[in-house]
């Protein structure tokens, strides 16, 4: 039996879409990381999706307390969920007149 897979044209795209030239190579990782977790293509990432990068992040950080904080402290606009641009601010990776920004 054939399995077959459906997604929607908006996905597709979304997943086929080349990456701006513009945009530095932590821009890029960022946006592709981003649309990986954003699963229902909201613009922001809610506190279902947020988990895999939470886990990521307790995995990987040292304390391991400051985990738990982190998504409030990037979510700027406190509406439990963060856009790609909080998260691109709490990672470090913005551009500021034309300059990348490495905060972290």
């Amino acid at each position: 039996m054939l399995l077959q897979t459906h997604i929607s044209v908006v996905d597709f795209c979304r997943l086929m879409a080349e990456p701006d030239p513009s945009h530095t190579l932590e821009e890029r990782v960022v946006h592709w990381y981003f649309s990986q977790l954003d699963k229902n293509g909201s613009g922001d990432i809610g506190k279902k999706e947020i988990k895999p990068f939470k886990r990521f992040l307790r995995k990987k950080s040292k304390p391991k307390k400051c985990v738990k904080k982190f998504v409030e402290y990037c979510d700027i606009s406190n509406d439990k969920a963060l856009s790609l641009q909080e998260l691109m601010g709490c990672l470090g990776v913005t551009k500021e007149e034309g300059k990348l920004n490495e905060t972290v």
